[in-house]
């Protein structure tokens, strides 16, 4: 007898290694100036939020941040948290809206052919937008704790930031749909 739950084993054992890759890919940087820099561990909750679940997503952006928070240069501070609450909101989000256009009948594999991949691109560019505001909420607040607060670190490059947010959510929307429909068609998820 088959059971079919909302959270199988193998769907669990996608969802760490896509944690796994969070923490790998946010220690590939590239640095823009002095404050900003990009890193592209947010593919790993994009590809998570498209293929599963807003839940999966939430998961994975959450538990992805907080161990990068916690292995990287940061380690365990009161704000770890604060800092891994953007990443789970944008896999949140994009989940939801991947729900919204599957009840349309759009999958990975037949959104780049269809009018719903702008909308769909939209809700990639909203949790990206979503995820980077969040982030200076937390910069803000782990400023203001710890007590480095500079306008300029925190608000001065907030356009630039939202701008960079933006570029990487259609990349990241635009490369996930056929890597999500290829590991679908091999039967991999």
């Amino acid at each position: 007898m088959k059971r079919n739950t909302v959270f199988s084993v193998r769907r669990l054992v996608m969802d760490a290694v896509l944690v796994a890759l969070y923490v790998v890919l946010g220690f590939v940087k590239i640095p823009i100036g002095n404050m900003l820099r990009i890193n592209f561990a947010s593919f790993a909750v994009v590809m998570c939020a498209v293929t599963f679940s807003p839940i999966d997503g939430l998961m994975v952006g959450f538990l992805g941040e907080f161990l990068s928070q916690i292995l990287g240069p940061y380690g365990l501070t009161p704000t770890t948290v604060l800092w891994a609450l953007p990443e789970a909101v944008r896999g949140l989000l994009l989940g939801l809206a991947m729900l919204l256009l599957a009840k349309k009948g759009f999958t990975p594999g037949n959104m780049a052919k269809s009018k719903s991949f702008i909308w769909y691109l939209v809700a990639c560019v909203i949790a990206g937008l979503a995820a980077s505001s969040l982030n200076t909420l937390a910069l803000y607040v782990d400023s203001k704790m710890f007590g480095y607060y500079n306008y300029y670190m925190v608000f001065g490059v907030l356009l630039v930031r939202l701008s960079i947010a933006a570029v990487m959510s259609v990349a990241f929307g635009t490369v996930t749909l056929p890597v999500a429909s290829a590991l679908r068609r091999n039967k991999i998820i």
